[in-house]
C-alpha cells in the first residue's frame, strides 16, 4: 500500500513537472511543431513535383518513336502500355513474359471491349506466321474483342493480308509513331474512346 501511494506521488510530481515545462517552453514546442509540418509539407511538395516532371520528361520520350530502338521486348510493352493509359483504355495490364500465350498487355475500351495486344519489337520484317500465332491465342484463349499486334518492324504483305482476315488490327512502325507523337489511336480503338470521353 505504501509503494503504492508513494508511486502514485512519484507519477503526480512527474506529471506536474512535465506541465511545469511545458508551461515554460509553450512557444518553442508550438514554433517545433509548425517547422516540422512544414518540413513535411515541402518533402511532400518536392516528392509529387518531382514525380510530375519525371511523367512529363518520360511523355516526351515516349513521343519519339526512335526510343524504342534500344528497348528490350519487355521495355517496349510498357512502353505500348503507356500510350494506352495516356489515350483513354481503362485497366490496362502488362501480362507479357514466358507462358503468355501471346498476351502482352490486356486492357478495356470506353465501351467496356476487352483489348489484348501482342507486342513485336523487331527492326526486321515481321511474317504472317506471328499473325497466325496471335491469331491462335487472341480469340479463343484470352477473349479478345480486339486484337492488335504492334510492331516497330516491317509486316509484310502477306502478314498484312492474314491481319484483316483474321480481323487483327496491325500496328506498324508508321502507326506506332503516329499514335506516340499525336495520339492517333489505331481505328478499332479510337472510335470507343472518343465515345467513353464525350460528356453525357
Amino acid at each position: 500500500m505504501l509503494l503504492a501511494g508513494v508511486g502514485c506521488l512519484a507519477a503526480a510530481a512527474a506529471l506536474s513537472r512535465a506541465d511545469d515545462l511545458v508551461t515554460a517552453h509553450a512557444t518553442t514546442i508550438t514554433v517545433a511543431f509548425v517547422v516540422v509540418l512544414a518540413l513535411a509539407a515541402t518533402v511532400g511538395t518536392l516528392v509529387v513535383v518531382t514525380r510530375v516532371r519525371q511523367a512529363a520528361r518520360q511523355a516526351q520520350r515516349d513521343r519519339d518513336i526512335a526510343a524504342t530502338d534500344t528497348m528490350t521486348g519487355p521495355q517496349f510493352e510498357e512502353y505500348v502500355a503507356r500510350l494506352m493509359r495516356r489515350d483513354g483504355l481503362h485497366g490496362v495490364r502488362v501480362c507479357g513474359g514466358s507462358g503468355d500465350l501471346g498476351a502482352d498487355i490486356t486492357a478495356r475500351t470506353g465501351d467496356g471491349r476487352r483489348v489484348v495486344v501482342q507486342c513485336k519489337r523487331y527492326s526486321g520484317s515481321v511474317g504472317d506466321p506471328h499473325v497466325q500465332k496471335f491469331n491462335g491465342t487472341a480469340w479463343q484463349i484470352h477473349r479478345a474483342d480486339v486484337a492488335l499486334l504492334v510492331t516497330t518492324g516491317r509486316p509484310t504483305s502477306r502478314a498484312r493480308q492474314l491481319a484483316a482476315r483474321c480481323r487483327i488490327v496491325l500496328v506498324d512502325r508508321h502507326e506506332l509513331a503516329a499514335w506516340a507523337t499525336d495520339g492517333r489511336l489505331p481505328a478499332a480503338l479510337s472510335t470507343s474512346v472518343r465515345q467513353a470521353r464525350r460528356p453525357a
